[in-house]
């Protein structure tokens, strides 16, 4: 993304751009005539929860067949998503018991027949579920989780899966029409086959086959870096200006807040050495702090998600998602990387574009390995489990050759090492390269 400002200047958009762009100014119009009149007004704090509820929900909806095969649904109709979720807000949820498990028994759960999965991409606290689903669920403590299983095997049972830490949390489940929830969720589309393994002490998400996934492209919409300076700082009389290189930055001179606006990047970061700051002791406050941040710029989340804590919540990527799966190299770190240090300090980045209307794109499906032939081709370079933290599929936000105002996000491996994220591809490169130097 580095010093593409040039490019986003002086263009002209193509014929299916220009006409993607009308398609999207009269569909809105339409439901604003058509839906508009009849919405009730709702208050702040109502607008809040459901913000919030939206940017902490599930990422992906996984079923697993009465035959045991498992599959994600990245296409999944609205009405499919809304009955699943309609019939678990229904359904009565008590008894909820947590314990320590081991990863052969989380792997058995996570593989049950006939089973609806719920999947978050890191822990997240209860408390986010009971607000989405209307529940009250206490197991006598405050958990977290980021696995759901809904047993549709006539059990009654829900679990709440705690990979990081081994724990499960069961909970019985009445009042839901098991049969009919089933049948919705044994409709779902069968896009990507996935199974649970034990790995590395945890038990995570594979992919057993290559399997494809389709490249989308995008208009891309840019944030004015102003915005994030009048709802953080203030108004710019209480402001001074000044420049470091290329990098503009606004201090507030009464409490030395700043904000420093990268062009190469197109990023704004935000700091608070506030001494009144204090670092929230529970991760759910520390998770609950950062979108309070967030919250105050009024930004359009619809395609931005929870994606992980680190440092036990000090420190907190949220990610814009395509079909299930994160984007990278939007910026540096994500959409929204958040740090609070621990006397309280906080430290926020916040990418400046967004992705806007969806726009033709011409390219093939990209055939991606199993999970398999991505670790052994890891292991076949002398990489170690203990060099990286994670892998897992993605997507890449690149810039579209065709039209600089648009971006393909197009699906790769990912590696996360100590050093950040990138590119299973671009990693074993850099490694062969460095290789070859020594």
């Amino acid at each position: 993304m580095r010093n593409k400002n040039r490019f986003f200047q002086s263009i002209t958009l193509d014929f299916s751009l220009v006409i993607a762009i009308i398609i999207s100014v009269v569909l809105t119009g339409f439901i604003f005539i058509s839906f508009g009149k009849n919405e009730p007004l709702k208050s702040v704090n109502e607008q809040q929860a459901e913000q919030q509820s939206q940017v902490f929900r599930p990422t992906q909806y996984i079923v697993t067949k009465a035959n045991g095969n498992q599959y994600i649904a990245l296409t999944p109709a609205n009405t499919q998503v809304k009955t699943i979720e309609d019939a678990i807000t229904k359904a009565k949820f008590s008894g909820a018991e947590t314990k320590k498990s081991t990863t052969h028994a989380i792997q058995t759960i996570l593989s049950q027949k006939k089973s609806q999965i719920l999947r978050y991409p890191d822990v997240v606290p209860v408390t986010y579920f009971n607000t989405r689903y209307g529940k009250t669920i206490n197991s006598g403590k405050p958990f977290n989780f980021n696995y759901f299983v809904l047993a549709l095997d006539q059990l009654n049972k829900g679990y709440f899966i705690n990979t990081n830490a081994n724990e499960v949390t069961t909970v019985n489940i009445s009042q839901l029409n098991t049969p009919d929830v089933w049948q919705m969720a044994a409709k779902l589309p069968t896009d990507v086959g996935v199974k649970f393994h034990k790995y590395q002490g945890r038990v995570m998400l594979s992919y057993p086959k290559q399997f494809k996934l389709p490249v989308y492209s995008y208009l891309v919409n840019q944030r004015d870096p102003k915005t994030y300076v009048s709802a953080l700082l203030g108004t710019l009389n209480q402001l001074s200006v000044t420049q470091e290189g290329s990098k503009t930055v606004y201090t507030n001179k009464l409490n030395n807040q700043k904000i420093t606006y990268d062009p190469s990047w197109e990023t704004v970061t935000f700091e608070d050495k506030n001494p009144k700051n204090k670092l929230p002791q529970q991760y759910v406050n520390r998770l609950n702090l950062a979108f309070s941040q967030i919250n105050l710029l009024q930004l359009n989340l619809m395609d931005t998600r929870f994606y992980e804590s680190q440092a036990g919540g000090q420190k907190i990527t949220f990610r814009t998602y395509v079909k299930g799966f994160p984007v990278y190299f939007q910026s540096q770190s994500g959409a929204i990387h958040i740090e609070l240090s621990k006397n309280g300090d906080q430290k926020s980045t916040y990418s400046l574009n967004e992705i806007g209307v969806p726009v033709p794109s011409n390219q093939a499906d990209v055939q991606l390995p199993s999970t398999e032939t991505i670790l052994k081709q890891l292991h076949d370079a002398g990489v170690k489990s203990s060099d990286y933290d994670f892998i897992t599929p993605g997507y890449e936000w690149l810039i579209n050759q065709d039209s600089q105002a648009a971006v393909n996000m197009v699906p790769t491996w990912m590696i996360e090492t100590p050093t950040g994220w990138q590119s299973v591809s671009a990693y074993l490169s850099k490694k062969h390269v460095n290789a070859q130097q020594d």
